[in-house]
């Protein structure tokens, strides 16, 4: 099964790499910008070449319909270890890639998705949030974390006219007016200065054929999510993932959060990271995470450096399972850096976004880009250390570890055992 199973309505426009297929995008809804090769690799490849989504039919079927990776492979009828080869680095064709200026939104937007945020806030810390907060903690977040992140609570699907949101108007394809969709579930902004310059809803449950499960509202900003100051920055596709790295390493690395694996920084960010001593590249234990780390992030930053999540698709999931986060971060880091920064830190620190935050729950100030979360350790979670044997390890061998802890389900000690000796 392949991409071309899993849209409907696809005509073919070209013999391109075994047959090109073209069609409405599952995700912005553009008529003819989406282009399926179903020929391609295991499960077919897809590119939309209006919202830039893109990766194979296992993918499609995690941004689409929200399934896991393992859940994406048996909806296709694939082995997930054979979906791609790990510790191989991928070659790409070699391009001349330009970072682009952020685009931000007008005054109008922002106060628009400011006042909308507060609601949202509110929600979120009463009892219509409660399960929203569930979910949250449940991750790992702490609530003072979850305060300082700015995430809200919408719960109830909205429309509002584009013209109050300061937007140009916009016609479908019945040439009937569009409105702004809010949509029920979580919600991540993104702060530049205090301003809120990006909007993420993460919609619980959408169920196959009923949307994609991460919105961004109209008029956005496309500045990635970015936390923390220092030498190093940890690089990660969700959201609620740097906010757990804020959370309980932002002493010890930045986080930068790009929303998909084939998200590429804007100008400002491509600044910070070239500048830095190192990246430890963590998009998702996936295909589309192994092809972008070891292809666009190897190829155009020389300090960035492959570091997978062992035996999870992503830091959230591994922080559940119980493994030290801390310690992966700092295994990461090159000796010199890492000796003596293994020790607790403060659980409010000078840099927190938020040092002078009131204590009673809602909406609260909101942090400046580039600003850290600080460190708020649980003491439930019982941690599973990285072996300190990692740090002297090429990229490939722990590539090959943490992949068959996902991929194999083997233990990390099975994993180990085969991979090293």
């Amino acid at each position: 099964m392949t991409p071309l199973d899993l849209i409907p309505n696809l005509k073919r426009v070209a013999t391109t790499n075994g047959g090109e297929y073209a069609g409405a995008c599952p995700f912005c809804g553009g008529r003819d910008r989406f282009r399926v090769w179903p020929e391609q690799e295991t499960t077919g490849r897809f590119w939309c070449r209006g919202c830039g989504k893109a990766g194979d039919g296992i993918q499609l079927l995690r941004d689409r319909d929200g399934l896991s990776f393992r859940e994406a492979c048996a909806r296709l009828g694939v082995n997930p270890s054979l979906t791609w080869k790990p510790g191989r680095p991928i070659r790409p064709t070699p391009t001349t890639w330009t970072p682009r200026e952020a685009t931000t939104p007008g005054t109008t937007w922002e106060e628009k998705a400011a006042s909308f945020l507060a609601g949202c806030q509110n929600a979120l810390w009463s009892d219509t949030g409660s399960e929203c907060r569930a979910f949250l903690t449940g991750r790992g977040l702490e609530p003072e974390t979850i305060e300082r992140a700015g995430l809200g609570w919408n719960p109830g699907d909205r429309y509002e006219s584009r013209d109050t949101w300061g937007l140009p108007a916009e016609t479908d394809d019945k040439g009937k007016s569009k409105n702004v969709w809010l949509p029920r579930g979580l919600v991540i902004p993104c702060f530049d200065q205090g301003r809120v310059i990006r909007l993420r809803v993460r919609r619980p449950n959408p169920g196959a054929g009923n949307g994609p499960r991460y919105v961004t509202i109209p008029g956005s900003g496309t500045a990635p999510l970015t936390l923390g100051t220092g030498t190093a920055w940890v690089v990660v596709e969700s959201e609620l993932d740097a906010f757990l790295l804020g959370q309980e390493a932002g002493d010890l690395a930045g986080a930068v959060a790009l929303g998909n694996a084939q998200a590429r920084p804007d100008a400002e960010t491509d600044r910070t990271l070239k500048a830095a001593g190192l990246l430890l590249i963590a998009l998702d234990s996936d295909g589309a995470g192994a092809k972008e780390a070891w292809g666009f992030w190897k190829r155009t930053y020389l300090n960035a450096k492959r570091w997978p999540i062992p035996n999870a698709k992503d830091p959230s999931e591994a922080f559940q399972a119980g493994l030290d986060l801390r310690g992966w971060v700092l295994a990461g880091l090159p000796d010199e850096v890492a000796k003596g920064l293994n020790k607790p830190i403060a659980t409010e620190p000078e840099n927190s976004i938020f040092s002078n935050a009131e204590s009673n729950k809602g909406p609260q100030k909101t942090p400046a880009r580039g600003q850290g979360l600080g460190k708020v350790t649980p003491e439930k979670i019982q941690y599973r250390p990285i072996p300190e044997a990692w740090r002297g390890l090429d990229e490939g061998t722990i590539e090959r570890l943490c992949i068959q802890t996902i991929d194999g389900g083997l233990s990390d000690g099975e994993a180990e055992r085969r991979v090293l000796h």
